[in-house]
């Protein structure tokens, strides 16, 4: 009897620990993409990218990093971990289940100009696939986007 009433102990805990995390991850993100737009409305789209990739900065911490795509054509204007996706469309491109990732996040940001989106993706350390949540929000002629891992 006591073993399972510590046994259910330990799993609410570990239950409510992984989900305080969850929201830990979710609240950091939101926070890094507001400062993110309040940056690049004080210092413009040119410096804030500049700023935007110096890791270990309030916008590039670990797995929390910034991309920026064009509110006109979805193309990649900015992307601190890879930057050869910069000038390139990426509106075709899918999760494993077939989910129009950036097609979606345009849908998002033109409809409310700021939200989440879920997909599926590699995981970069594990390699296997995991969820993903990103948010991003519209500044100018863009919108930024941060993501996590669940």
């Amino acid at each position: 009897m006591i073993s399972r009433i510590f046994t259910g102990l330990f799993v609410a805990v570990f239950l409510f620990s992984g989900s305080a995390f969850a929201e830990d991850k979710k609240t950091k993100v939101v926070s890094m993409i507001d400062a993110a737009v309040a940056h690049f409305e004080k210092v413009g789209k040119e410096q804030a990218f500049k700023d935007f990739a110096v890791k270990g900065s309030d916008f590039y911490q670990g797995e929390f990093y910034i991309a920026a795509y064009s509110m006109k054509d979805n193309t990649n204007e900015f992307h601190a971990v890879n930057p050869k996706l910069v000038g390139k469309n990426l509106m075709k491109l899918k999760d494993t289940d077939g989910k129009l990732i950036l097609k979606e996040m345009y849908d998002v940001a033109n409809a409310s100009g700021s939200g989440w989106v879920d997909y599926k993706w590699p995981h970069p350390e594990t390699k296997k696939i995991a969820q993903k949540r990103t948010y991003l929000k519209v500044v100018g002629d863009v919108f930024l986007m941060i993501g996590y891992y669940e």
